[in-house]
């Protein structure tokens, strides 16, 4: 019998299409653009489980399988930008004889699964040029079927544009209406990610994740002024920023209260004299902002245990934290009053999640306790990398659940968790350690760069105060600081109190090529004495 093209495509199409695929493939093709199952589908897991049969069969002795369903929107009004775009992702990890291999691809489907799982499998035998390596993997509670999901009030993505757009420009033209002369931007991106892992252990556990980035710019007499941290004079950061939360962080935010705050706080410092730097050491105040950037180029990058041991010098960097074992428990890293810890599980923070990427469900942990290196960010493999000083010490060898990638495509590695310094006890703010400044610098939206070993660094931007008598009394053009981070630390003599806690965004780039992870910061204002100031504007 023969078959025309039109009947082909009006029956045998969809009867071929309806045989072949999934049944919740069929099921949903009819009535969804997208032919994608939600992650908590009952088949998701029977196909997850195929890659790591597949992987097992061809040898490995452990394996692990991630899917990731991506959805991301962003918005900027002023341009006239809307991006939508998706992605799906599968990645295998396998381990033979010591040595892991990765494969990735963008199919969920049976046979991809399965060409996955063997195709990793080959690489890590390719990989295993010498003699088998012992690759201990740190204890795990295996978690046969788990689902959890970022607390959100609204999924930004239930949300019209046209409310997003209206709401957005709404802002700006407010803005502009109350204050003639100005500009004002305001962009806005949203993330929500589906993702599964599987493991050889019998792990399964499935997750939705959701971010939201805001950002709101004023352009006046020539100044350009921005709410991000890494920008000069901003609104509070718990305003706008980044945040693992939906809808609500921007339509929540008390915007058209604090820009009349702002506008007055720039007026007022626009009336200051501005002069010259004098190059030298001096007492500095920095604000939240400032020192979340320079702990996140610091300290939070030395203590990656990765970089620490050189496994990222050819592409993120090295650490000066470089003998672990040796530095643990004893290594001065900052003054007395400095402690930070690090966690996974602070509500709204970029890095909080129920399950790392290696099934590990994250535990809080301390970075820094009283000025000393107290312990690295971990994975299940580098926690048994420090074996040795976890049992002299009586701790388990367990992971800190730093394993992340931003998405299935990409290889596991150890990312930085939410990272927090410990306020100081006494009720303190910025203005109170401006005001206990006799003679000396106040900081603003700092931020610096460091070297490969993120040990010594330059500030490249931020706003410069003269203070006298705990008041400011000029603006300083072109002021930088010089730094040496174990130094910069170890300098510090006050932190602000609880209340004056913020929270920042940030991000780790790693790897070769590079992937980015975002995490949360979380910092107090603080004082630091004799820090080396420099005239940025100088020739030499």
């Amino acid at each position: 019998m023969t078959v025309s093209r039109r009947d082909f495509l009006k029956a045998g199409t969809g009867a071929a299409l309806l045989a072949a695929t999934p049944r919740w493939l069929a099921a949903r093709s009819l009535r969804e653009p997208s032919l994608a199952p939600p992650i908590t589908d009952p088949d998701v897991k029977p196909l997850a489980l195929l890659a790591l049969d597949a992987a097992r069969s061809a040898g490995a002795t452990y394996a692990d399988v991630r899917l990731t369903h991506t959805w991301s929107r962003s918005f900027e009004p002023f341009n006239a930008i809307i991006q939508d775009a998706e992605e799906m992702a599968v990645g295998v990890r396998a381990l033979v004889n010591g040595y892991w291999g990765f494969a990735s691809g963008p199919y969920w489907t049976p046979d991809e699964m399965a060409r996955l799982g063997r195709e990793a499998v080959a690489h890590a035998k390719a990989n295993a040029l010498g003699k088998a390596r012992v690759v201990e993997l740190g204890k795990i509670r295996v978690v046969a079927d788990g689902h959890w999901v970022t607390p959100v009030k609204i999924d930004p993505f239930t949300v019209s544009i046209d409310e997003v757009l209206d709401y957005l420009h709404g802002l700006q033209v407010y803005t502009e209406s109350a204050y003639p002369g100005v500009s004002a931007n305001v962009g806005a991106g949203f993330q929500r990610q589906e993702k599964a892992f599987a493991s050889t252990e019998g792990t399964f556990v499935t997750q939705t994740l959701y971010r939201t980035d805001a950002g709101f710019g004023i352009s006046y007499d020539n100044q350009q002024l921005r709410t991000d941290p890494r920008q000069p004079i901003m609104l509070p950061s718990s305003l706008l920023g980044s945040a693992a939360r939906g809808w609500e962080y921007i339509r929540e935010a008390p915007l058209r209260e604090e820009i009349p705050i702002l506008m007055a706080r720039l007026e007022k410092d626009w009336r200051l004299p501005i002069k010259p730097v004098e190059v030298g050491r001096y007492d500095v105040v920095l604000d939240a902002a400032g020192v979340a950037n320079l702990l996140a180029g610091t300290i939070v990058a030395a203590t990656e245990l990765d970089r620490a041991l050189g496994y990222e010098a050819n592409a993120g960097g090295t650490s000066w934290l470089n003998r672990p074992l040796a530095m643990l428990g004893t290594e001065p890293v900052g003054a007395p009053l400095l402690t930070v810890t690090g966690d996974r599980s602070t509500p709204g923070a970029l890095a909080t999640v129920k399950w790392d990427d290696e099934g590990v469900e994250p535990e809080p942990f301390t970075l820094v306790k009283d000025g000393i290196l107290a312990d690295f960010q971990t994975t299940r493999e580098g926690a048994g990398w420090l074996a040795e000083y976890y049992t002299k010490h009586g701790k388990p060898v367990r992971s800190h659940g730093c394993a992340n990638a931003p998405s299935a495509l990409h290889a596991t590695m150890e990312h930085p968790p939410n990272v927090a310094i410990t306020p100081g006890r006494a009720d303190v703010r910025l203005d109170d350690l401006v005001k206990d400044l006799d003679a000396g610098i106040l900081v603003t939206n700092l931020t610096a760069t460091t070297d490969f070993q993120h040990v010594n660094g330059e500030s490249h931007s931020g706003n410069f105060y003269e203070i006298k008598r705990g008041k400011k009394v000029a603006r300083i053009d072109g002021a930088g600081i010089l730094f040496r981070a174990p130094n910069l630390w170890k300098s510090l003599t006050a932190l602000g109190g609880a209340r004056s806690l913020e929270w920042h965004g940030a991000a780790a780039v790693k790897g070769e090529p590079a992937r980015q992870s975002a995490f949360s910061i979380g910092a107090v204002p603080a004082r630091f004495k004799d820090v080396t100031i420099i005239d940025r504007t100088r020739k030499a």
